[in-house]
């Protein structure tokens, strides 16, 4: 069996990086996504330190998140009717934001990790760049967003002009690197090794 099931990462993420609602509902609901990522990654032996912090982790995602399947996160404040509603939106998406980032952060490790035993040195350099660049540019961009709430209007759309495309570009990057590992064929056929390399 192999440690990783890239295909379910993949999807969950999709499920976790969409948010489309039909009327109050999302019809991407994050804790599927988050589920689905957990069941991507069930086979990692206990052993495995960064995967049993990664399947804890994930477990509390699939609660915390629950009630983004009825709440817009990027809701206004005219949408709550109060500052105090949307004061306590603003810190839970935040919070969600940053264990957002830790989750693909422990991801990433238990990517390189496997990949390693391919020795495939030209997937683990791209695994390895697109962590440093994808880690670098989202921690960027997920502490800028304490600030820009106290921006002017004028100022906080000139802030989300730039930062979301470049968001989104490094999420896509993640969402290729995932593909391509599924795709893998050395991935697909050497799962003892990695069984061996895990423990």
């Amino acid at each position: 069996m192999r440690p990783m099931n890239f295909k379910r990462i993949f999807w969950g993420y999709i499920f976790i990086l969409l948010e489309i609602h039909l009327f109050v509902v999302d019809i991407l609901p994050e804790p599927i996504g988050y589920y689905l990522i957990f069941s991507g990654i069930a086979a990692v032996p206990v052993e495995n330190r960064i995967g049993n912090k990664l399947k804890k982790l994930l477990i509390g995602l699939i609660i915390i998140s629950i009630p983004t399947v009825f709440i817009q996160q990027n809701a206004t404040g005219n949408e709550f009717g109060s500052s105090v509603g949307t004061s306590l939106l603003d810190y839970y998406t935040s919070l969600l934001e940053i264990l957002k980032l830790i989750l693909v952060f422990f991801v990433f490790q238990l990517i390189m990790e496997v990949v390693k035993a391919t020795n495939d040195d030209f997937l683990a350099r791209r695994s390895a760049q697109t962590f440093k660049i994808y880690m670098t540019v989202m921690l960027l961009i997920t502490l800028s967003h304490t600030f820009a709430m106290n921006l002017s209007t004028n100022i906080m759309a000139g802030y989300l002009f730039f930062t979301i495309p470049v968001g989104l570009i490094m999420e896509i990057m993640f969402l290729v690197l995932l593909w391509k590992l599924h795709k893998h064929e050395g991935l697909n056929n050497w799962s003892d090794t990695f069984n061996g390399h895990f423990q």
